[in-house]
Order: C-alpha cells, then sequence, then structure tokens
C-alpha cells in the first residue's frame, strides 16, 4: 500500500516537472521555439513515411489507394524528412550566434503548414484526419510560438485547403487523390483505421498543449490569487484578506453559534524602532512578530497585517477568557525576543493586545467587534503598554 502510494506521488512530481518544462518553453529564444514545428513535424513524417511503406508493400495496394500518387507522396515526405533536418542544423547554427532572429520561426513554421496542406489533399481536405491537423497544429503554435508566423501559416493553409476544396468541387482537380474509394467492408475498415493513425501525433500535440496552457493558466491565477491576500513582507495575511476571513468567521458564528473573538495587536514604540535602527530593523521586528504570532495561535486561528505595526487575530470558537490566555501567551512571547540592529546593538520588542468577543451577543456585525477590540487596544496603550485588555461589547439595547 505505501509502496503504491509513494509510486504514485513519484509520478505525480513527475508530471508536474514535464507541465512546467513546457511552461519553461515560453522563455526559450525565438530560434529555439522556432524549432518546435521540427519537433512535432520529424515524428510526424516518419509516421506518414512508414505508412506510405506500409501499405505500397501490401498486395493489394491497388484497391486501396491510387499506387502513383502514394509513390510520388513517398517522394514528397522524405524529401520533407531531408528539409527538416537541414532546418535543425540551420536552427543549431542560429541559437549560437543569432538566438533572437524571427524570421526562423516563419520557415519552420510554413514549411510544416503546407506540407500538412499536401497531405490533406491526398486523403481529402473535408477528413477528420485534416480536421484535426488544421485544429491541432495552430492550438500548439498559438501557446508556444511567436503568433504572427503561426496566423500566418494557419491562414495560408486554410486558404489553400478552401481552394483545393472548391477546385475539386468543380471538377479541376481529383478529391483525394491517394485514396481509392472503398468497395468492401476491409477497404473500409483500413481507411478508418488509417485515419486515426495519421491523426494520432495531432491529437497528441493538441491534448499535451491544452493541458500545458490550463496548467499554466491555473498555475497563473493560483499565484495572483495568494498574492492579492498575502502581506508581501510577513507572508501572512494582508488586511483584505484578514477582513475577508473575518466576515466568514462572523457568518458562521450567526449560523452555528460558537464564540469568536477576535484580537489587534499593536508593537510598542515600533516608530521608535524604525527612527532609532532604520525601517530595515524594522521590517525584520515586523517578519519575527509575524513568524512568532503565527507559531503560537492555533491551527485554527488566523492571523493577518491589519496596518503597518498592527496585526489582527482571529479566534474561532473561543470565548473573551480563552483569547485572553492567548493573547497573554503571545505578549510574553514577545516580551522574550532579542533583537539586533545593523549596527550590532541588542533590542527587545513587545506589544499590546486589544481583545473583542461576541460571546454575549451573536449576532454583532465584525465592524462592532473591530470598534470594541479597538477600544481595549486604546486602554492597553493608555494602561502603560505591553498588556493585554478586553472588551466584551454589550448586547443592543444593553449598553
Amino acid at each position: 500500500m505505501a509502496y503504491g502510494i509513494r509510486t504514485t506521488t513519484q509520478g505525480l512530481a513527475r508530471l508536474r516537472d514535464w507541465r512546467q518544462l513546457l511552461i519553461d518553453v515560453i522563455n526559450w529564444s525565438p530560434v529555439d521555439r522556432g524549432m518546435l514545428p521540427l519537433v512535432l513535424g520529424l515524428p510526424h513524417y516518419l509516421q506518414i513515411l512508414g505508412w506510405f511503406a506500409y501499405v505500397l508493400q501490401r498486395p493489394d495496394r491497388d484497391r486501396l489507394v491510387n499506387v502513383a500518387v502514394g509513390e510520388q507522396g513517398t517522394a514528397v515526405i522524405g524529401g520533407m524528412i531531408v528539409l527538416t533536418l537541414a532546418l535543425f542544423g540551420l536552427g543549431f547554427h542560429l541559437r549560437r550566434r543569432h538566438p533572437d532572429v524571427l524570421w526562423y520561426q516563419y520557415v519552420t513554421v510554413i514549411s510544416y503548414a503546407l506540407c500538412m496542406t499536401y497531405c490533406s489533399w491526398l486523403i481529402g481536405t473535408q477528413t477528420f484526419v485534416t480536421g484535426a491537423v488544421m485544429l491541432g497544429g495552430p492550438v500548439a503554435g498559438f501557446i508556444l510560438l511567436d503568433r504572427k508566423p503561426v496566423l500566418i501559416a494557419f491562414l495560408g493553409a486554410l486558404g489553400a485547403s478552401i481552394v483545393l476544396s472548391m477546385a475539386s468541387a468543380l471538377g479541376h482537380l481529383s478529391y483525394a487523390p491517394l485514396v481509392v474509394s472503398p468497395v468492401d467492408t476491409d477497404s473500409a475498415l483500413f481507411w478508418a483505421v488509417s485515419s486515426y493513425f495519421l491523426a494520432i501525433i495531432p491529437i497528441v500535440a493538441l491534448i499535451v498543449m491544452a493541458d500545458r496552457a490550463i496548467f499554466a493558466w491555473r498555475e497563473r491565477e493560483a499565484g495572483i490569487h495568494a498574492m492579492s491576500r498575502t502581506d508581501p513582507l510577513t507572508g501572512i495575511h494582508n488586511r483584505r484578506s484578514i477582513l475577508e476571513l473575518l466576515e466568514k468567521e462572523i457568518a458562521r458564528t450567526k449560523r452555528h453559534g460558537p464564540p469568536l473573538s477576535v484580537v489587534i495587536l499593536d508593537l510598542d514604540h515600533f516608530k521608535k524602532i524604525n527612527d532609532t535602527w532604520g525601517h530595515p530593523t524594522g521590517d525584520r521586528v515586523l517578519q519575527a512578530a509575524s513568524a512568532l504570532l503565527q507559531a503560537t495561535i492555533r491551527q485554527c486561528d488566523a492571523i493577518g497585517r491589519y496596518g503597518g505595526e498592527e496585526f489582527l487575530l482571529l479566534l474561532p470558537d473561543t470565548t473573551l477568557e480563552g483569547a485572553r490566555v492567548l493573547a497573554e501567551r503571545c505578549r510574553e512571547k514577545l516580551a522574550e525576543v532579542k533583537m539586533t540592529a545593523d549596527s550590532g546593538e541588542e533590542f527587545g520588542i513587545s506589544g499590546s493586545f486589544g481583545l473583542a468577543c461576541n460571546e454575549q451577543y451573536f449576532e454583532f456585525e465584525a465592524g462592532v467587534l473591530i470598534k470594541a477590540a479597538d477600544e481595549a487596544l486604546y486602554r492597553a496603550k493608555a494602561g502603560g503598554r505591553n498588556r493585554v485588555e478586553a472588551v466584551a461589547p454589550p448586547p443592543p439595547g444593553n449598553a
């Protein structure tokens, strides 16, 4: 069982690394990305060439394909393989000397598009294979390459396909000149299987690129969401995020009833720390205080940076007395911290805590609790700082 879980975990990690590699492709040079159509095209050409070789050596080839067209197609695909290898060589040369040239992408993308257009004409411009290539190629290209060469190649291939289809419909060209119309079940089955076989690489490319695009989008959205909710200095919730959590906890309290306590903590004499030892030292104090508070509160609690040197703690399912105990523990731990300035001087820090709880009336709104906690904080500061004060707002009508 443990082995199976470990194997699955390792597999997921490898998949994530593979996806990340595809995301990193975006940062490659234009020439390096220009070789991607060759990476896709070469195995596809070899696949098509192998299919031609297989069909043309079959004893019943005459009832499946037009042999003369098949031999012509074999020569064309063979030439495309040679051209692809030459373009690979050119790409390796350019990536060392001129890695930022864009014309190389035009050459590789258009050459692939022309070859696929020719192949689509051989088996029919309105077939499943043609549709898969026409869809898969541009999707992969728009994700990984510059838009302009992909757009030009796509529009060119689409226009050529339309012209070929119209010419075939008007009788100026043969439609699907490679294909001999099936006359029995075996020949119909042959072309059905061949269609899926010839489309497999474009389909896989489309799936891979779509997976990569969705994965990258989700990663980016998750990163943006985390950044929008996180204080960049301390790594805890920012003001907006902690207030949103407060609203959610208020709603939960109204539905289910457990009390909610709110704590506002202000670091004592923080302006003096900045004025005496500089803002970098003040930043380290904020980071140390947030890390200590986060390590002291419970897992179900939440902490956010409420203001410059103010922190807001949310303590679900906690009475005012319980909040006092936890706040006192935080206060004691803060008072034990020793900080060292850039000058080498050592100094201590402390905090004043204001507490409020809705245990007497679960319908209190967030603003009421914040105001009460702020009033308690004011009392703590007026009483000499480095202390805990609490306020339990009375229910409406009992003030």
